[in-house]
């Protein structure tokens, strides 16, 4: 509690009126504590490697940090190419492993977001396994 209101008297009044303003401290420790990016990063190559072809690789996130994480895996591994830019002919011979299946993320809609609020920060990204 005592860190609660060192939190609150540390914010503007503004975003205290909006949210409970040690919402995002305790989320940033939690992520912290529990290694939540790093084991992020660790399994999503190993699900790409255990799917087979044709297999889709769904991975529902919940805050930016993770989506842009799964965002930035799915896109490097959908290259066909990797050369460095700007060479006139691919020398690279890169395979993509994946197909993103869903370009932007799918989003919950309003009825869900009325019958499960804490969907309303769910972001889900589906990519194919070549």
């Amino acid at each position: 509690m005592e860190l609660v209101e060192v939190i609150k008297s540390a914010v503007p009044a503004h975003y205290r009126r909006e949210k409970h303003p040690a919402r995002r401290v305790f989320q940033a420790l939690r992520i912290a504590v529990n290694s939540e990016l790093d084991a992020l990063e660790k399994v999503l190559p190993s699900a790409v490697e255990v799917l087979k072809s044709g297999g889709r690789l769904c991975v529902i996130t919940f805050h930016s940090l993770e989506d842009r994480i799964v965002k930035h895996f799915m896109k490097e591994k959908s290259k066909t190419c990797i050369c460095p830019p700007g060479l006139p002919i691919c020398t690279c011979n890169h395979q993509a492993e994946l197909k993103i299946i869903t370009r932007r993320p799918i989003v919950p809609g309003e009825e869900e977001c009325r019958k499960n609020p804490r969907s309303r920060s769910a972001k889900l990204r589906v990519a194919e396994k070549l």
